[in-house]
Parts: structure tokens; sequence; C-alpha cells
């Protein structure tokens, strides 16, 4: 088991984000973390990677405690940064070189290039970020999130905003992490093709619960992951 949490709580002053989240992610898994704007996605992964601290409850990552061994929680993980995380003065190579700088293993010229090299963008080591298109830039922070080598790895609508193409060259990405390295991914978003085409085990956050979670496959036997997903999202409101 990658991931257990347990009764995660977290409040904004009056308003509840977190009620009681209980879910585990095993070893291998794409877990599609679904769920409408507003749901609680974001907050769980800031909590889930250390940036903010929940009011209550437990979050085991590896063997770890993450409220009370964070640093031994932040060698295994990495993440997507958001889309202001990109210092578009730079190249890609010095982009990728500075980040590796931050990490006790330092990555080597060759290693930057095959980082690259490995996320689709070969021989665009020297351009500027700035002249980057939405779907490099999203290349490039995968990039970024694996300097480390990560065993589990958080992606936060990692597809948003991309045209088809875009969507499907990071889907392939995905796919190739997951099943050639061995990488752990959890997955949130609310785009159901990227649920459809990516993820193994699911769960559906709506006002802050999981109304639904499960494996992918038994819950399309019984409707469309639109179906389920409607649904579950109409019974967690009530």
């Amino acid at each position: 088991m990658v991931i257990r949490v347990e009764n995660l709580i977290k409040k904004y002053d009056e308003r509840t984000a977190l009620d009681g989240l209980n879910f585990t992610v095993e070893d291998g898994d794409i877990y599609g973390f679904l769920g409408p704007n507003g749901a609680g996605k974001t907050t769980t992964i800031r909590i889930l990677t250390g940036i903010i601290r929940a009011d209550s409850g437990q979050v085991i990552i590896e063997g770890h405690d993450v409220f009370r061994e964070i640093m031994e929680v932040k060698r295994l993980v990495n993440a997507l940064p958001e889309s202001n995380g990109y210092y578009e003065w730079m190249t890609a190579y010095e982009y990728i070189e500075f980040f590796s700088n931050l990490y006790e293993e330092k990555k080597s010229k060759q290693g930057i290039l095959k980082l690259l090299d490995d996320v689709g963008l070969n021989g665009k080591e020297g351009h500027l970020i700035r002249s980057f298109s939405r779907g490099m830039k999203q290349r490039l922070g995968i990039a970024r999130a694996l300097i480390n080598r990560p065993k589990l790895l958080f992606l936060d609508e990692p597809t948003n905003g991309l045209d088809p193409k875009g969507r499907r060259d990071i889907h392939d990405l995905l796919i190739d992490l997951n099943q050639k390295q061995g990488t752990t991914i959890f997955l949130s978003t609310h785009l159901l093709d990227d649920v459809e085409r990516l993820c193994n085990r699911i769960a559906i956050l709506n006002y802050g619960k999981i109304v639904r979670a499960g494996d992918l496959r038994e819950m399309k036997g019984k409707g469309t992951i639109e179906d389920i997903f409607f649904l579950s999202t109409k019974e967690g409101a009530q």
C-alpha cells in the first residue's frame, strides 16, 4: 500500500473542505481522484504532499506519517507544478538543472538530457520556456517532477486546457511512466476522458467526502463513467 488516508478533516474558517476522508492507493495504481470544482481535490493533494496541514486525521505514505516525517515522504514523492511554477526566462535545460541542484543526487548533463528526452522534449533543451506551448510546459513540469525518480507522482489536472493531441501525448507519457518505470500515479481531475484512458481505480469526491470508490472496470459494468460520476455527485449533494 502506497497511500493510506484515515478520517482526514480540513476546514477554512466555517467551510469544511474535507469531511472525514478515507481511501487507500496501491502500488502500481493510476488512481483517479475525481470530483467537480470545489470538491476538495486540490486541498487533498496539498495535504498529501505536505504543503498544508490537515486539522485532524492521518496520512501514511510508504509507511511514513506525512505530518511527522515529511522529509522522508518528500524523498519518495513529487508533483506536477501549477501553471505559474515555470521560470519563463530560463531554457528547458536550465530549468531542470536548477531544480536538480535542490536534491541530494544532482543530475548530470546527460541525465538532464535523458529526462527531457523521456518526456518528449528532445532537441528543446536550449529553447526558452516562454516559447513553449501549454502542452510542452506540462511535459517540462512532469520532467521536473521526475528529477528524484519518485515512487509516487501527484498530478493535479495535468491535461486541463490542452488540445486533443496534447492530452493524448500526456496520456501516453503517463502510461509509459506507470508501466515501464513502475511509478504509482495519483491523478486529480474532473476530465472523464482522462480517467477512462488512464485509471485502474478511482474515488469520486463531492463536498469533501468520498461518495464512491473502487475498481474502474467493475464500476463500468454498472454504467458509463459519465453515469457513475453524475449519479455519485448528485447523491453526494443530498
